[in-house]
């Protein structure tokens, strides 16, 4: 993949009000792995017309050498939550040393576009009750209806970026197997964050419950008990499994639909979300506890054999 050049759009000189990198720093970052030997390619190029003009970024992809049972790390499918992808870019060398001994494939910016002009999804600022959303996340087509197992959710992807997303994701799969996942995202209408824990174990995951510690260690409030704005009972902290239609649930599934067939699924054992509180906390806060998460699954890759490592 070769590293783009910048694209302007809300930025407030070579940077951003909120503080987060210009997108161009962030491809820096995450290509400096290839100098590690890392494999670097683009899952897809996303593409959008805005204001007469046709605006376009590779969705980065990276891997280690090493195949077989893996960390995956995913961020960035909602352009307006940068605390992932710019975590990432400031701790390479956290990832860089995880991918010595360990297969990882790293999804760092999953919505450039999304990112340069903090708009949520591929064709819209944010979320509208009367109106569908595409996100690059979006995993329906190949996720089976839940009331017919045998068909999709949707007869189609959402947009021809989720397709090639989810084509690249079940093509890595084959060969870089996903033990661990783990996708950095936010919410602006949270005071207090949480941790969806979409794999085998559920809400019982000790490695969900290890994030949860690292993001309170961090500074970061996190509900423990109750429920989230969804509705969604949490216990300690974590979210149990949720038929959400995204690229987490997809890496957890048993089985899936491709080309009209029941398939195996990737079958990761830990499938985490975090999701981190934005509501008066600065970048720089929510991007520490990121990070903290990120530092946690580095002390816990060597602590905690993965099958087929």
């Amino acid at each position: 993949m070769e590293r783009p050049t910048q694209v302007k759009s809300a930025e407030n000189g070579r940077g951003y009000a909120d503080g987060r990198k210009p997108v161009d720093d962030l491809y820096g970052a995450f290509m400096s792995l290839v100098e590690d030997g890392w494999i670097s390619e683009a899952a897809t190029v996303s593409s959008r017309e805005r204001d007469g003009r046709v605006m376009m970024l590779p969705i980065p992809s990276l891997r280690t050498k090493k195949t077989g049972r893996a960390i995956w790390i995913i961020s960035g499918i909602h352009g307006e939550e940068p605390a992932g992808p710019n975590a990432i870019a400031s701790s390479i060398g956290i990832i860089r040393d995880l991918g010595r001994d360990t297969p990882v494939v790293l999804l760092p910016l999953c919505n450039p576009l999304g990112y340069v002009s903090s708009w949520r999804y591929l064709d819209r600022p944010d979320w509208q009750e009367d109106a569908p959303c595409a996100s690059v996340g979006d995993s329906e087509h190949v996720l089976p209806d839940l009331l017919t197992p045998a068909k999709p959710r949707t007869p189609a992807a959402s947009s021809p970026e989720a397709a090639a997303l989810v084509a690249h994701v079940l093509r890595l799969a084959g060969t870089y197997p996903p033990a661990i996942s783990i996708d950095f995202h936010e919410d602006n209408l949270l005071d207090e964050g949480y941790v969806y824990s979409q794999g085998r174990h559920g809400a019982h995951d000790e490695i969900a419950q290890r994030a949860v510690e690292a993001l309170r260690s961090s500074g970061i409030p996190i509900r423990m008990t109750g429920k989230t704005r969804f509705g969604e009972n949490i216990s300690g902290g974590v979210v149990g499994p949720q038929n959400d239609g995204s690229i987490d649930e997809l890496l957890s599934m048993e089985n899936i639909i491709v080309g009209g067939k029941t398939v195996p699924g990737p079958q990761a054992e830990s499938v985490l979300v975090i999701e981190t509180p934005t509501s008066a906390m600065p970048l720089e806060v929510r991007q520490r506890g990121h990070l903290a998460v990120l530092s946690c699954l580095r002390d816990i890759a060597p602590k905690r054999p993965i099958p087929g490592l």
